[in-house]
C-alpha cells in the first residue's frame, strides 16, 4: 500500500453502515479488552501503526500512554506525526526499539509486503514489547485496490515468528452468524431473466433475505438457534518480542 491515493478511513469504532454491522463492535470491545490488559505502564510511549484518523488516539490517551502515529497519508486533522508505509523504508526519524506497546488494527490486509512490515513492527518494539493487531478472516474487499490478503491465524503466526516474535494471546472474533449477517449485509437478489417464474423466485428470496437480516441485527434468531461451522469475522492477536 505504498502509492494509495486518499482513502477514507473511520473516525470511531462505530459502524457505519450494515455491512460492519457485525465486525466493527467485536473489534472494538476486543480491542478495549487487548489494551486494558496488555498496555504498557502510564507514561510509556505506544505508535498507532497505520493510524488513519485515529479512532484509538483518545482512549491511548486516556490511559496515560504517549501517543505516537504513523500512517502512509495525513489525515483530515493533520495529525498524523510519521508518514510512510508500514511495508517500505520507515521515515529516518522513528526511533528503533523505542515502542514498548504498536497497535495495528485492521492495517495488515491492505499491506502488500507482510515480510518487510513485521520485520519494520518488530525493529520498532523494546525488548519484551507488544503489538496488537487485528485482521479480518472473512469480509468483502474494500479500500481498493489495496485489499491484498484474509490471512488466517496460522499466517500470522508464522510471520511473527519469522521475526523474533511470538505470539502471547489470539482470539477468532465472531461466529457464523456475525460472518452471514455480514455475507448478507453485501448481498442483492435480482431474477435472473424477465420470466414471471425468475420474478416471482426473486421475490421470494428478497423477503427471505430481508427477514433473515433483521433476525441478525436484532439477535433474535441467535438467542434459539446455534449455528456451528468454522467461520469468524477477524483476527485478534498480541505478539511480544523475544
Amino acid at each position: 500500500m505504498s502509492d494509495a491515493a486518499l482513502i477514507a478511513r473511520r473516525t470511531a469504532y462505530a459502524p457505519e453502515g450494515r455491512q460492519e454491522r457485525f465486525i466493527v463492535p467485536l473489534l472494538r470491545d476486543a480491542i478495549a479488552d487487548a489494551l486494558a490488559r496488555h498496555a504498557p505502564p502510564a507514561g510509556s510511549r505506544v505508535l498507532d501503526a497505520g493510524c488513519g484518523e485515529q479512532p484509538l488516539r483518545a482512549e491511548l490517551e486516556r490511559s496515560g500512554l504517549k501517543y505516537h502515529s504513523l500512517d502512509l497519508q495525513q489525515n483530515a486533522a493533520g495529525t498524523v506525526e510519521h508518514i510512510g508505509a508500514l511495508d517500505t523504508e520507515l521515515p529516518q526519524e522513528m526511533q528503533r526499539e523505542s515502542f514498548p506497546l504498536i497497535v495495528c488494527t485492521e492495517v495488515l490486509e491492505h499491506v502488500a509486503h507482510w515480510d518487510r512490515s513485521f520485520a519494520n513492527i518488530a525493529s520498532l518494539l523494546t525488548r519484551g514489547g507488544r503489538v496488537i493487531v487485528t485482521s479480518p478472516f472473512v469480509y468483502p474487499l474494500h479500500e481498493e485496490p489495496h485489499d491484498y490478503r484474509r490471512p488466517t491465524p496460522y499466517a500470522i503466526r508464522d510471520a511473527a515468528t519469522a521475526h523474533g516474535l511470538k505470539v502471547i494471546e489470539e482470539r477468532r472474533l465472531g461466529d457464523s452468524w456475525d460472518v452471514l449477517g455480514t455475507v448478507l449485509s453485501a448481498t442483492w437478489t435480482f431474477p435472473v431473466d424477465a420470466r414471471l417464474g425468475s420474478r416471482l423466485r426473486a421475490a421470494i428470496a428478497r423477503r427471505a433475505h430481508a427477514w433473515l437480516w433483521r433476525a441478525l441485527d436484532t439477535g433474535s434468531l441467535r438467542s434459539r438457534v446455534e449455528l456451528r461451522g468454522p467461520w469468524f469475522l477477524s483476527t485478534l492477536a498480541v505478539l511480544e518480542r523475544v
